[in-house]
């Protein structure tokens, strides 16, 4: 393969290994989650949008690489606890984040993140030598997660925001 481009970049792969456990929305914090979760599943078939899948131990986890989520609420009103906020609040502090492998940076003309953000979060500046990175806007970013399945580089991820 020539030039900056991986064989990861170009064909998928992951950019840094073991992405975060993203809960569904509302959810309390990790520690606090695992805690009052019975990992019953009741919000799994519930979540239209089919992204919430039972992860390890059997929590419930968000697989972005299936979809975005359009936070309305279905895995909320499914759960028996107690355990999701009310929707009047933030549903969460995830946002996305672009890896190395994004192949607008390693010289390939690609927007697709931008094109399918609703947000308008993703925006590419362009720099010398006809790169264009990408830049994620924290305040614009909903955390929706629409950016990550449409990357053909595998080069998004959805992290909780420091």
């Amino acid at each position: 393969m020539s030039g900056n481009i991986s064989r990861k970049a170009l064909f998928g792969g992951g950019w840094h290994g073991r992405p975060s456990t993203v809960r569904p929305p509302w959810t309390p914090s990790e520690s606090d989650f695992t805690d009052r979760c019975t990992g019953c599943g009741e919000c799994v078939p519930a979540c239209p949008q089919k992204i919430i899948v039972k992860g390890r131990a059997g929590y419930p986890q968000v697989d972005f690489s299936r979809g975005a989520c359009d936070f309305c609420g279905a895995c909320a009103d499914a759960c028996p606890e107690s355990l999701f906020a009310g929707r009047d609040s933030e549903p969460w502090n995830v946002k996305a984040r672009v890896g190395a492998d994004c192949l607008s940076t390693c010289g390939v003309t690609c927007r697709v993140c931008a094109e399918w953000c609703d947000a308008r979060a993703i925006r590419f500046r362009l720099e010398v030598g006809g790169r264009a990175n990408p830049e994620i806007s924290d305040a614009a970013c909903t955390g929706c997660g629409e950016c990550v399945a449409v990357c053909p580089a595998n080069a998004i991820a959805m992290e909780e925001n420091e």
